[in-house]
């Protein structure tokens, strides 16, 4: 995966954090996604603004977790994330200026 690119939800992702978990509604299916706390934490920080290096950085910072570890376990739900069509990657920032 390409740790330059900025995940951010899919424009017919519904998502919102209920009890420190997120819940994110695909409006394809209606399948409902819930995340564990480090997960809601990751899905927080993917919207649009970072790259999927930064936020493994932040998780790193934020968590007791190596960096390698960091970057394979977000890596490993944006990959999860795409293939629920709930996040899509960019190759540039969102952040309007």
């Amino acid at each position: 995966m390409d740790s330059t690119k900025y995940p951010t939800p899919h424009p017919q992702v519904a998502a919102r954090v209920v009890d420190g978990s997120a819940l994110i509604v695909l409006a394809d299916s209606g399948e409902v996604n819930v995340l564990n706390p480090v997960g809601t934490r990751m899905w927080e920080l993917m919207d649009g603004t970072r790259t999927v290096q930064e936020i493994a950085d932040t998780i790193c910072d934020e968590y007791d977790v190596t960096s390698q570890q960091s970057l394979a376990d977000v890596e490993e739900l944006v990959s999860q994330l795409m293939g629920a069509n709930a996040l899509v990657l960019q190759d540039q920032s969102a952040q309007r200026g």
